[in-house]
């Protein structure tokens, strides 16, 4: 009986043990390993902005870092996974008296265009620096489908401007032959017997030879862009009757 006591009494020190010493790693949570660190994401931060963080906490698989940085204060957004700048404002929280010259920091370029592109749907086409109200800002144009959207970002907090949109002027579409065919035999009923196309001036059009049920034969000509059309007829019937005269 003594021996099966302390045979249970040494189990038990050994898994408290084992709990103490594995506390430490399981007793705090931590992202999963497919996401930054929270001394990955604070060191990705302060080496790119050279400030000093002041706050950093992790909620939906965002970080929002706090940054002092020449006395002004900024939140960062950070994508815990990517680590991509998801946003980087000024807060109002000032650590010394406000100041009415502009801050000299400026989002890396790359950041700056993954939030115009986090901001509207398409393809960066064009992306440079320009001066808005003497305020480093930059000009960012996307392409979407047909539409052209230029979107002003500022430099230092990348807060949105100003956005714009414009169509896309497409090339004039040039009928088919079986459309114009289609078109000229809206216009007259019959037989087509031929078609062919021809350009006068700058402007191309379709020919549509189109013979009636009554010996009759018409030329439709039809604009090959505008679709517009022009009838001549050709009455062979009545040539027919003269000769037979």
């Amino acid at each position: 009986m003594k021996k099966f006591s302390w045979f249970w009494v040494t189990m038990c020190s050994i898994i408290i043990v084992i709990v103490f010493v594995s506390f430490p790693q399981f007793g705090k949570l931590s992202p999963s390993a497919d996401m930054l660190t929270e001394q990955e994401a604070e060191k990705l931060v302060k080496d790119r902005y050279q400030g000093e963080v002041t706050l950093l906490k992790l909620a939906d698989q965002r970080y929002q870092i706090e940054l002092q940085k020449q006395n002004k204060l900024y939140v960062i957004k950070l994508d815990a996974k990517s680590g991509k700048i998801l946003s980087f404002d000024e807060s109002t929280e000032s650590t010394a008296p406000t100041s009415d010259a502009t801050s000299n920091i400026e989002l890396p370029e790359e950041d700056l265009k993954q939030i115009v592109l986090n901001a509207v749907k398409g393809s960066l086409v064009s992306f440079e620096k320009v001066d808005t109200n003497q305020k480093p800002s930059y000009k960012a144009i996307v392409k979407d489908a047909d539409k052209q959207i230029t979107i002003i970002v500022d430099a230092a907090s990348g807060a949105i401007l100003s956005t714009s949109s414009s169509e896309i002027n497409q090339p004039p579409k040039t009928l088919t032959e079986n459309e114009a065919v289609n078109i000229a035999i809206s216009q007259v009923q019959g037989e087509v017997d031929d078609i062919w196309q021809d350009t006068q001036g700058d402007q191309t059009f379709y020919f549509v030879k189109i013979e009636t049920s009554d010996d009759r034969e018409a030329t439709v000509q039809i604009h090959a862009i505008t679709g517009d059309v022009i009838v001549s007829w050709d009455d062979h019937k009545s040539d027919k009757n003269d000769d037979d005269d």
